[in-house]
C-alpha cells in the first residue's frame, strides 16, 4: 500500500545506472528539475522503446543548453514567419563501460513547440514546458542508443 503512494526512485527500481549532469546551464531550478526527471523519463523510455542498457554499462547525459522561447507561435507573424526555434534542450549521451571508458558518445537535441503544454509561454508554465522538452530528450537519447 505504501509502494503505491510513495512510489521508490527510478533507481531504488533496478533502473539501470544512469547520470545527468546539468549544472553548467546558468538556471538552477531548471538544471534541478532536469536532474530530478530525466532519470525517470529514460527509464520509461527504456521501457517503451525495449532498449535495455546492455549490462554493465552506465548512461551519462549532459546537457549543455536549455533554451524557452519567448514566442508561443512561431511561424505564424503576419505571414513572414518567425526566427524563433521553439523551446530546446542540447546536449550528449555518453556510454560507459564497467572501467569508466566510452563505448559511445553521441551529441542529442530535443525540440518541443513553446505552446507544446497548451498554453502561452509564462512563468507559471516552464515547468511543462520543461518537462515536454525532457519527454522529447530521453525519447531521441535512448533511440540512438
Amino acid at each position: 500500500m505504501l509502494a503505491a503512494a510513495f512510489p521508490l526512485p527510478a533507481s531504488a527500481q533496478g533502473a539501470p545506472r544512469i547520470t545527468v549532469e546539468a549544472g553548467g546551464i546558468g538556471l538552477p531550478a531548471i538544471s534541478a528539475h532536469i536532474r530530478r526527471s530525466l532519470p525517470r523519463a529514460l527509464a520509461r523510455e527504456m521501457a517503451e522503446q525495449g532498449k535495455p542498457l546492455p549490462a554493465g554499462t552506465r548512461l551519462v547525459v549532459r546537457v549543455t543548453q536549455v533554451y524557452l522561447s519567448s514566442d508561443p507561435f512561431p511561424g505564424i507573424r503576419g505571414g513572414f514567419g518567425s526566427f524563433s526555434p521553439g523551446d530546446a534542450i542540447d546536449g550528449e549521451a555518453i556510454l560507459l563501460d564497467r572501467q569508466g571508458r566510452a563505448l559511445s558518445r553521441r551529441p542529442v537535441a530535443g525540440r518541443s513547440p513553446a505552446n507544446s503544454s497548451g498554453f502561452a509561454p509564462s512563468p507559471y508554465n516552464e515547468p511543462r514546458r520543461v518537462e515536454a522538452l525532457i519527454g522529447a530528450f530521453a525519447y531521441w537519447i535512448i533511440r540512438e542508443l
